[in-house]
């Protein structure tokens, strides 16, 4: 039975959604403000601050290649998004990166880059417009067996506004602008495939696990600081069912991919034979918790966040990278 499952789901990598050949799946950075058929009473309000969110595993061999690249760098810098959330990224990507990011006033960014002795795909990077604080560079290889990529978690100052109502008409005034930070984690968990590159029709089930360890200790040691961890963004070389997310669903978060994207729709493509065969999968996710803000529990005006609408950015399937660019709204709003 286990074998037959196995095999299920790797075929089913090769054949596209039925509804997908019949309804295609098209969002630009303009569909973040139509309001969502999904979108529950809380997102109705109104937010004090908006941040829109993108992650993107780059591909660490894409940089080499012009067209590739020259595509990847037009779906991060035209998304519109304040925070950028890259994997897969090497100091060639930081070069190319960094020139267009100081001209769109990504003033606050941090690359982490792999050692000559760990795998070339181990990069990270945050690009941000707000103020960044990095807080560590998280690397688990040392409590988690067999995992392989570290994950980046920062601290990100975003700017809202107070609001009250006047007692003598109905409007909204402004009463001060302040900060309140969020914490993200950018991850890219470990790969459904061996240490040594080969892979099986039952790898995915079994490097599973460490996908979920992964997760746990990223959450263990948040615990440990006292705080949540407000988005977790990346690859997850998992879909929206696989153990890791599922681990994170049951201590609060939720996926946005899951909530506002088709099940049809795909975040990465294998070319298995050219471009006749791809694998298609869901591996790039955004989740966010719903807890109050850690930075605003001691507060009178406790705040928290709340994502919108999501999406995978259209006309990067090909000649981009393997994975495409998942683009996200979050609300800071009040706890009600």
């Amino acid at each position: 039975l286990t074998l037959l499952r196995d095999v299920l789901a790797f075929s089913n990598q090769f054949c596209p959604h039925p509804i997908a050949l019949l309804r295609s799946y098209r969002f630009s950075p303009a569909d973040l403000a139509i309001e969502s058929p999904t979108r529950d009473d809380q997102s109705s309000q109104q937010p004090l601050s908006t941040i829109d969110v993108l992650s993107y595993n780059v591909n660490n061999e894409a940089a080499h290649h012009p067209t590739r690249r020259r595509r990847i760098l037009r779906a991060i810098f035209s998304s519109g998004a304040q925070i950028i959330l890259l994997q897969e990224t090497n100091p060639s990507w930081e070069e190319l990166l960094r020139e267009d990011a100081v001209a769109l006033e990504f003033v606050y960014t941090y690359f982490h880059h792999p050692c000559p002795s760990d795998r070339k795909a181990g990069g990270s990077a945050i690009l941000s417009q707000f103020p960044l604080n990095i807080d560590n560079i998280q690397i688990f290889s040392n409590n988690v067996p067999d995992s392989v990529f570290p994950s980046m978690v920062c601290d990100v100052s975003i700017p809202i506004k107070h609001m009250k109502r006047s007692s003598r008409t109905t409007s909204t005034t402004q009463v001060n602008s302040n900060n309140v930070t969020i914490t993200i984690a950018n991850v890219h968990l470990r790969p459904p495939v061996n240490l040594d590159g080969s892979a099986c029709l039952d790898t995915a089930r079994k490097t599973e696990t460490f996908r979920i360890y992964e997760v746990k200790e990223l959450i263990r040691r948040s615990q440990e600081s006292k705080r949540t961890i407000d988005i977790i963004a990346g690859d997850f070389n998992e879909g929206d069912t696989g153990g890791a997310i599922r681990h994170l669903i049951s201590t609060g978060y939720t996926n946005a991919l899951s909530k506002y994207v088709p099940r049809r729709k795909e975040t990465h493509r294998w070319n298995y034979f050219g471009k006749v065969w791809q694998l298609r999968k869901r591996l790039d996710h955004i989740l966010w918790h719903s807890d109050v803000l850690s930075s605003t529990r001691r507060e009178d005006c406790r705040l928290k966040l709340d994502c919108v609408n999501c999406g995978v950015l259209s006309g990067y399937e090909n000649d981009a990278s393997d994975h495409q660019p998942v683009l996200s709204r979050f609300a800071i709003i009040k706890e009600t």
